[in-house]
């Protein structure tokens, strides 16, 4: 199913794109590595703050606290590998390298609901965007509702609790430790992360895409591509919604005015700097983690 998606993705971005090979060249050359280089630093936090999120989550799954400068290098190795073999491979990954410290289950449950929690926030923002971009800026307060729906879920765990039970009642082997009881509150740091996140995200963008084109269309096409990231989402087997992806993000320019060449090339940008960014926020954890000795007992 996955050679099949990516296959079925390629064949559509090449018939797509074969009639704008002219612009695409033209607009190739206009690239410049430092950018991305820089670009690629920019995503490191937001790599950082994506780790720190899922051990408070999975924290709270476990009851288990594990040292960031351990759980940190495995967070993000297996960030790499979604790339290939895939999403579900990066989980098993993970799952692996901390058998001894918490259940496969939790580590899995957490990644999911991370994975819900952040695509929810950004619905919210992808819409509010689009919207005040096409409409009118006044859509941009969707964006308070919006946090504040992931802050409620944050403080006030009904929902995450629900869920657990369901699975300790019909799939108990599958269930987490914390499947019986009520999960505690996240604190008001939980929303601060996710929305810290587009921070950094938004900037990458806006230094990848510098004297291309203004700020304003920078973050225009960051969200778009999110939403491209969000929809491809259904394809779940692909590894890391590879062509789908950029299918996506290529096939609507008339959604936010932009041609499909250069729609076409901040797709590959984007996706380069975003492999750049994790490889290097994996190394940096690694290293540190190697450079901080054990204190003695």
């Amino acid at each position: 199913m996955s050679l099949l998606l990516i296959l079925l993705a390629t064949a559509f971005l090449v018939r797509i794109l074969a009639p704008e090979m002219a612009n695409i060249r033209e607009s190739a050359a206009t690239v410049r590595w430092p950018r991305i280089a820089i670009a690629s630093l920019a995503l490191v936090p937001m790599c950082f703050l994506k780790a720190w999120y899922h051990f408070y989550l999975l924290e709270r799954l476990s009851g288990n606290r594990i040292a960031l400068r351990i759980g940190l290098p495995i967070y993000l190795q297996s960030q790499i590998v979604r790339y290939l073999p895939g999403t579900i491979w990066g989980m098993v990954y993970q799952s692996q390298r901390l058998a001894d410290t918490h259940r496969t289950s939790e580590v899995v449950i957490a990644n999911l609901w991370q994975m819900a929690t952040t695509n929810l926030l950004s619905i919210g923002v992808i819409v509010s965007i689009l919207l005040s971009w096409n409409y009118s800026p006044a859509w941009l307060l969707l964006l308070i509702p919006s946090v504040a729906l992931v802050e409620g879920l944050h403080r006030y765990p009904i929902v995450e609790s629900w869920v657990l039970k369901q699975l300790g009642r019909f799939l108990p082997r599958f269930a987490p430790l914390a499947a019986g009881r009520m999960l505690p509150p996240m604190r008001w740091k939980g929303t601060a992360i996710l929305c810290a996140e587009w921070m950094f995200y938004f900037l990458s963008f806006v230094v990848l895409l510098q004297g291309s084109m203004d700020w304003h269309k920078a973050l225009l096409l960051a969200t778009w591509y999110s939403g491209a990231s969000v929809i491809s989402l259904v394809a779940f087997v692909v590894p890391a919604g590879i062509a789908v992806r950029e299918a996506v993000f290529v096939a609507v320019p008339g959604l936010i005015g932009i041609d499909t060449a250069t729609l076409a090339i901040v797709a590959v940008l984007a996706r380069v700097t975003s492999l750049l960014g994790e490889i290097m926020a994996a190394l940096l954890a690694s290293l540190a983690k190697l450079g901080i000795r054990d204190e003695p007992a």
